[in-house]
């Protein structure tokens, strides 16, 4: 399967591809916030288009309109696929029965916590939101998984304070060598900061992710030369990280010029 970018509902392009043609999904969907989502695209002075609508009313709904087309995202997941649905606060309680409808509730792998630290500084009558959350669901029992493991602390190199000729750390205990591995395996809290206002990464396009949450999912749940899948593409970041690991990518949004921003992203490798 080639790269492509679609223009269009999701559902409608979702339809149009073959089962189990995909080996991970990745979505942002609007969150319905009931709030308007702009942006300005970058060397773009006016342009008023990345902009869409984030209300769906009640959260029946917001569900109504997910529920067939995540149906159809499992359906285009190969057996050892995965999906990751990244959501906030307000919608997280009622997309995760959705998901455990739809997959059922022995596929649900993990609720991970992305704390972004920047962003909602002021609270009046409840605490900061300072965290969005992803559910990763797999499609089979055998789904792709890589263990990642976090950088070693500095108490760990100071423990395998060794170097071999390889430049491997280790640490000697009664005569033998205990080689470092690297730091301890990845958790369900990730600290990723949020792009920066000042970013050169900022595109311009609302609720933009950072490339490296990105990575890290597609790294998580996926192999070189497998195809990645983001339903609601916007700006194109799922792709131009899969890009940069590896991987295949199909991207779709209904915004053109989402879409375009996308495309020059791809082909500039940012």
């Amino acid at each position: 399967m080639s790269d492509a970018l679609h223009i269009g509902d999701c559902l409608d392009i979702l339809r149009t591809l073959a089962d189990g043609c995909v080996d991970l999904i990745y979505l942002d969907p609007p969150f319905n916030t009931h709030k308007p989502r702009v942006g300005r695209a970058r060397g773009r002075p006016g342009n008023a288009g990345l902009a869409y609508s984030d209300a769906f009313g009640s959260p029946t709904c917001y569900i109504a309109y997910l529920r067939p087309r995540i149906e159809e995202m499992r359906r285009v997941l190969a057996p050892h696929g995965a999906l990751f649905f990244h959501c906030d606060w307000r919608m997280s309680h009622h997309v995760r029965l959705m998901l455990d409808a739809v997959f059922g509730s022995a596929r649900f792998i993990n609720e991970i916590i992305w704390r972004y630290g920047l962003g909602a500084s002021r609270a009046t009558r409840r605490l900061l939101t300072k965290h969005d959350v992803i559910f990763w669901y797999a499609n089979g029992p055998n789904y792709t998984f890589n263990l990642i493991r976090e950088s070693p602390t500095p108490a760990m190199l100071a423990k395998y304070a060794h170097v071999d000729a390889h430049g491997r750390r280790y640490m000697l205990s009664y005569g033998r060598r205990y080689y470092l591995k690297g730091g301890k395996p990845l958790d369900d809290v990730w600290d990723i900061p949020a792009i920066a206002p000042t970013s050169r990464e900022r595109v311009g396009y609302p609720t933009q992710k950072p490339l490296a949450l990105l990575r890290r999912i597609i790294a998580l749940a996926s192999n070189e030369g497998d195809v990645v899948l983001d339903p609601f593409c916007g700006s194109g970041t799922t792709l131009v990280a899969a890009q940069a690991l590896g991987r295949r990518w199909i991207g779709i949004d209904a915004n053109p010029q989402a879409i375009a921003l996308a495309r020059a992203r791809l082909a500039a490798g940012a």
